[in-house]
């Protein structure tokens, strides 16, 4: 029993690549052959050979039809961008925002200072809005990515194979008004309304009150798109795409500017930039957890052993050893080796080191009692 044929357009995309590779390697075979009888010919100064036929339109058109079969049978490459310069772009641009904004803000220092409070949203929103018409929305690229070789593009015009395609789509008119309307005009209504839900108190009202319901249904908004960049951002990690959740709503994608050019920042510098800043945040993170007074004491005492003084009784030894204006006791307290000091000045002592040995006769201190004022009879 025959098997029944399977229709062309459901071969398996193998049987149509070697399909088409033979149908190629057998074309030239005849001008390959007939190019080698010419030569010979000519070498022989024989009568030349009659030229090849050429080959029927209808074998041409099979073999465009297969070899385009055979294309898509290949899958394109993935346009890759490096998930770092998009990251130290958007650094780049934040760090410059800034800037310009504490000299725009310096102007209004001889203004009471509730002015430039109150009105540092709109101050805000009116300079992004001013460094995106002169960047992207006129160049398609901000400074900090232009500095990275990058530049946006309408990624709804890149489906498929056009992904790679050498020429990119600029933005369009809806991209940049929608830009705008959610990455300033969004972000400006947002603080305005937190600002003045938070001067009303909408929170301490009533849970039955529309304004308390509207708080919490903001807080949930809040907590809601959070988590919804944080989901892009492990997505933006792992393919490389779209670097915040606005512009992957609004199919804005971040590509090369010039293909060609090569990263300006080595590798090898950004990895001890990375190394450095990690070691210091580990030392801040470090510093706080080690008792520095203790173990500057201990080191002290370990190489000159433990250093008495002889002062009246109504000197502090310990504000006499750090040079304080006044080195008179007050509040005083007495330890257990019965020497009277100030209380701030053994307690801060005992507390900051456990082994903090007495001024006076070297002792560890271990306990302090109040001295019992005198009554006069």
């Amino acid at each position: 029993m025959s098997q029944p044929q399977r229709p062309a357009s459901s071969r398996p995309p193998e049987q149509t690549v070697l399909d088409a590779s033979r149908f190629w390697l057998s074309q030239p075979a005849s001008s390959a052959s007939s190019s080698t009888s010419s030569a010979s010919n000519s070498q022989s100064q024989a009568p030349a050979a009659a030229p090849p036929p050429v080959p029927p339109a209808q074998n041409l058109a099979d073999f465009a039809a297969t070899a385009r079969k055979a294309l898509a049978a290949y899958r394109s490459p993935a346009l890759n961008v490096l998930r770092v310069s998009q990251m130290d772009a958007e650094l780049l641009d934040a760090e410059l925002t800034t800037i310009v904004k504490n000299q725009l803000v310096s102007m209004f220092t001889f203004f009471k200072r509730d002015i430039k409070d109150t009105y540092d949203p709109e101050i805000t929103a009116v300079l992004q809005y001013i460094m995106c018409h002169l960047s992207i929305y006129s160049m398609g690229a901000s400074y900090g990515l232009q500095l990275q070789n990058l530049k946006y593009r309408n990624e709804a015009r890149h489906q498929g194979r056009l992904e790679i395609s050498g020429v990119d789509a600029p933005l369009s008119m809806t991209q940049k008004v929608l830009h705008a309307l959610f990455y300033i005009g969004g972000r400006w209504g947002v603080l305005r309304i937190n600002r003045y839900a938070t001067a009303h108190e909408w929170s301490e009202e009533a849970n039955t009150s529309w304004r308390n319901r509207l708080w919490r249904y903001m807080q949930k908004a809040e907590t809601a798109y959070k988590a919804l960049s944080l989901l892009n951002f492990l997505a933006f990690l792992y393919n490389g795409r779209y670097r915040s959740l606005l512009d992957r709503l609004l199919r804005m994608r971040l590509v090369y500017r010039r293909r060609e050019t090569a990263r300006q920042v080595s590798f090898e510098f950004m990895n001890r930039q990375l190394v450095w800043h990690a070691f210091t945040e580990f030392l801040l993170f470090l510093v706080p957890l080690i008792n520095v007074e203790r173990v500057k004491n201990t080191i002290t005492r370990a190489i000159s052993g433990p250093v008495t003084v002889d002062l009246p009784d109504h000197i502090c030894a310990i504000c006499h050893a750090e040079d304080r204006p006044k080195t008179t006791i007050h509040t005083p307290y007495v330890t257990d080796c019965g020497h009277v000091y100030c209380y701030y000045c053994i307690k801060t002592s005992i507390m900051a080191d456990h082994a903090f040995p007495c001024p006076r006769c070297g002792a560890t201190v271990h306990d302090i009692q109040r001295v019992a004022p005198h009554v006069k009879n």
